[in-house]
């Protein structure tokens, strides 16, 4: 760990104020209750952030404006009239299908998870679903399955213990960020509510038990296209002012959104108070967003920034930091998703600043990580919920009571809002203030190769990757030796630490995108895509193919897009070794 970094730390890390974070966190439950975008008081709430961050002394402040393909919840009925009458309470999803004027009637049935594999055997077409609340796949992503398997509707079950009577707010979006011509048409079209896991199991329970079970559902929904407001603020660092941290949490959140997502506004605005005042000790600058058009524009603020922002953040980006969801009560496990080149970053900082053991987990490209295109290295950290409670809660990973009336004041543990606030401090002036950034592409690099070996072994039937392979043990060795490098190298040398960072950043800019997205850098995956969690996602179809006929149409089709692909994938490796190898010359 760089001393100079670890020495300041200690010194800020003692201005953290736990009655500050507290206060921001009740007046924007008091005075903002109900966030969602579009409504009035998300933009309320951006003031609010923007006056605060103003009075902390950040060099420049302001609210963005962006226009963006947004939803409103509507009203739902729900009847089940099969095998018994009985009125269900339940929530409109937002950017869903209206049922005909009157309601429909659909049959249900139970899918689990509602991945692809839980349909299997099981005819839904022109039927509702009835999903459980998870993260495999997100919500979002089981819309897109549902209607592509021809369901009607989708009736989301929340997660939680069987006692808890509360109802989870959803979207159905399925499109990260605003559409395009293409992605516009597959925004799911279908019909959606929520109702509570006590109501879900029952229903679960009537069709596994061999019932017919069938409801009336009556829902509204509007979808429409309004300009939101996010508040920014920027401190500009002493030495490399040009390069810049960015940091985020999201503003939007379903009433009152307590854990999801003020206490990590509350933190993010902590940290800014703590940076502003001491900004002539950092060496970057940092760069503050609060994200609009989280939860129903489906990440519509980070995708705009993205894309609006593109060439400043391609050129000068250094990291991205996400806050989300801290202070939450009954967590015992702080955890850093981040990406494989932070790894070691983010297990030493946090054991550093926590004092106690850190998990680590491989980012996953979900919560407003919307710059795998763009491959710049980021880190989610948080106080988690450990196994036991997650089995209790059935994988309430954010509380059993996330998108709920019941995310209020007394869900947040002062001293896990305090661990929080301590490791998120820890991990921003990790990266602002190093010396050389702390990017190990070892963990890359091996993943990449032993997934390319892998495809090798079982596909080459199929198609050549001898220069895939090639290039991809190239890699690890020259990562070898790039890291056998930057240990020699004095941290007083500027320009030689200047060199590698440029170089660091450009690995991940190469990198990041071709191996762990499933489109091209300037586009965004679909929320939860399913693909993105099997390896290579771009040559994964390959696997598919083999179960194929070389003369079907679909097999000569995926052809020639794995042809593109893999040339794609060869030639950033390439690349990625080239800059290594020019670095070390």
């Amino acid at each position: 760990m760089d001393e100079k970094v670890k020495s300041l730390y200690e010194e800020l890390a003692t201005e953290l104020n736990l009655e500050y974070t507290m206060k921001n966190i009740t007046t924007m439950t008091e005075d903002t209750p109900y966030r969602v975008s579009g409504f009035g008081q998300d933009k309320k709430a951006a003031e609010f952030i923007c006056k605060k961050l103003a009075e902390y002394g950040c060099d420049e402040t302001g609210i963005q404006e962006f226009h963006t393909y947004n939803s409103r919840p509507g009203t739902s009925e729900f009847t089940l009239i099969e095998p018994e009458i009985k009125e269900i309470e339940s929530l409109p999803c937002c950017h869903v299908e209206a049922t005909p004027e009157g309601g429909g009637i659909y049959e249900v049935v139970y899918v689990g998870s509602g991945g692809e594999e839980d349909y299997i055997g099981k005819d839904v077409v022109g039927k509702a679903v009835l999903v459980e609340v998870s993260y495999a796949p997100a919500t979002p992503e089981k819309a897109v399955i549902a209607e592509k398997k021809g369901a009607s509707a989708m009736i989301c079950m929340n997660w939680g213990p069987i006692d808890q009577k509360e109802i989870c707010m959803r979207g159905l979006k399925g499109v990260w960020g605003n559409p395009t011509p293409e992605s516009y048409q597959k925004i799911p079209k279908i019909v959606g509510c929520s109702i509570s896991r006590p109501d879900g199991e029952y229903l679960r329970d009537l069709c596994k038990n061999g019932s017919t079970v069938k409801i009336k559902l009556n829902v509204t929904a509007e979808r429409l296209w309004e300009t939101l407001a996010q508040p920014y603020a920027i401190i500009k660092g002493s030495e490399e002012p040009e390069n810049f941290l960015l940091i985020s949490a999201h503003l939007e959140a379903w009433g009152p959104g307590v854990t999801d997502n003020a206490t990590g506004d509350a933190t993010q605005m902590e940290i800014a108070r703590v940076l502003a005042k001491h900004k002539d000790k950092l060496k970057r600058s940092v760069y503050f967003v609060f994200w609009n058009g989280h939860e129903i524009a489906e990440a519509a603020g980070s995708t705009w920034f993205a894309d609006y922002f593109w060439d400043e953040l391609s050129e000068n980006c250094i990291g991205y930091y996400n806050i989300d969801s801290t202070g939450m009560k009954g967590t015992k496990i702080y955890q850093a998703d981040a990406s494989r080149e932070l790894k070691d970053f983010a297990l030493e900082m946090g054991t550093y600043a926590l004092g106690e053991e850190v998990r680590y987990n491989t980012l996953r490209k979900i919560g407003d990580q919307s710059f795998f295109g763009l491959g710049i290295p980021s880190i989610f950290g948080h106080m988690c919920f450990d196994d036991e409670e997650l089995a209790r809660t059935n994988g309430a990973s954010f509380g059993w009571w996330n998108h709920t009336t019941k995310d209020t004041l007394d869900k947040v543990s002062l001293e896990n809002l305090d661990k929080d606030n301590k490791a998120q401090l820890a991990y921003v002036l990790g990266i602002v203030n190093s010396e050389i950034l702390p990017y190990n592409f070892e963990y890359t690099a091996r993943d990449i190769n032993e997934k390319v070996q892998d495809l090798v072994e079982h596909t080459s039937k199929i198609m050549n990757l001898t220069k895939l392979k090639e290039q991809a043990e190239r890699l690890v060795k020259n990562v070898e030796v790039l890291n056998s490098f930057i240990q020699s190298v004095p941290k007083s040398d500027q320009e030689i630490c200047s060199n590698i960072n440029h170089v660091l950043i450009k690995l991940s800019r190469t990198l990041t995108g071709p191996f762990y997205t499933a489109t091209d850098k300037y586009s965004q995956d679909s929320y939860g895509l399913s693909i993105l969690s099997k390896p290579i996602p771009l040559l994964y179809p390959l696997y598919n193919m083999l179960k194929m006929s070389d003369e079907d149409l679909e097999y000569k089709l995926q052809y020639t897009q794995m042809l593109r692909n893999r040339n794609y994938l060869t030639d950033s490796l390439r690349v990625a070794n080239d800059w290594i190898e020019t670095l070390l010359k």
